[in-house]
């Protein structure tokens, strides 16, 4: 029963204009996401602590807008599992000819996709310019597994299970020159991460990316979003790691990499999942943030 309904839901979410989508998800937010909410107390002090410099006023703006983005990414992540990643316009980047030279490069090269924009959309895109893998976590209702599955490996791109076999097929992908995603901005398990300051607060960051890098240092780290530039258009936009992200020591990468993901956040806030429990583990126990 749950598993037919979650389908039909983004089978009907996936179908229905964008226009009248973002109108509902608009009231959605309004309804559901308002300040009693976890998300918008979760996004309230992340955005505290990370841009500490903008007034209450502008920072309830940013919040408001944020949890519109967020109730809108839903149907708009169906409308890419139901009807592919041609169902959105989506640009190319500005600097279309460094993307194709490093998309291309021999060692392959390494993505890290933050919670930006739209990565469903994203995935598309990438996958027409060459092989594309990436770790997949099924989801919890099979049918929708099956569903969401099925529309990103129509999208082109190659999925690998979340375990130690996937990081293995990663490896052999980036040698036969093919391109790698990661989502680098999820906390992970205890042995699988390092602290490392994320809009000057430590963060609890995942290595995996870094410990790829090191393992193929010549392919080139792009941290790359879809984000949107008008009503239902989007745009590619990336920020590529200095060629030593691999040969630096740990913190120093995870650094860089936290850096790479911040600049683009703060291009597009407004598009980023601040609802998101980024800082739960601290350094010091002692010191809870949520």
């Amino acid at each position: 029963m749950k598993s037919a309904f979650a389908v039909a839901l983004i089978n009907l979410l996936g179908r229905v204009p964008t226009a009248l989508a973002d109108r509902v998800a608009a009231s959605v937010a309004r309804v559901a996401l308002g300040p009693k909410s976890r998300a918008y107390q979760t996004t309230t002090i992340n955005l505290a602590k990370a841009m500490p410099e903008m007034d209450a006023v502008s920072r309830e703006k940013l919040i408001r807008a944020s949890l519109v983005d967020l109730a809108k990414k839903f149907p708009r992540f169906a409308r890419v599992w139901v009807k592919g990643p041609g169902c959105m316009p989506i640009a190319d980047p500005e600097d279309m000819q460094t993307w194709e030279t490093l998309s291309t490069h021999p060692k392959g090269s390494i993505l890290l996709v933050p919670h930006l924009g739209n990565w469903e959309l994203l995935g598309g895109w990438i996958s027409k310019h060459g092989p594309l893998n990436a770790m997949y976590r099924p989801a919890k209702i099979e049918g929708l597994d099956q569903l969401i599955l099925q529309g990103r490996e129509s999208s082109g791109f190659k999925a690998h299970p979340a375990n130690v076999k996937g990081v293995a097929s990663l490896l052999k992908a980036l040698k036969k020159g093919e391109m790698i995603a990661i989502l680098p901005d999820q906390e992970p398990d205890l042995s699988s991460g390092e602290f490392a300051p994320f809009f000057g607060i430590p963060a609890y960051t995942m290595t995996l990316a870094y410990k790829l890098a090191q393992k193929s240092p010549e392919s080139p780290v792009l941290v790359l979003s879809a984000v949107e530039v008008e009503n239902g258009h989007y745009q590619v936009v990336f920020e590529r790691l200095t060629p030593e992200f691999g040969k630096r020591d740990t913190v120093a990468a995870l650094t860089e990499m936290n850096q790479g993901i911040e600049k683009l956040v703060r291009a597009y806030p407004e598009q980023y999942q601040w609802e998101y429990k980024r800082y739960k583990k601290r350094p010091d126990s002692s010191d809870r943030m949520y």
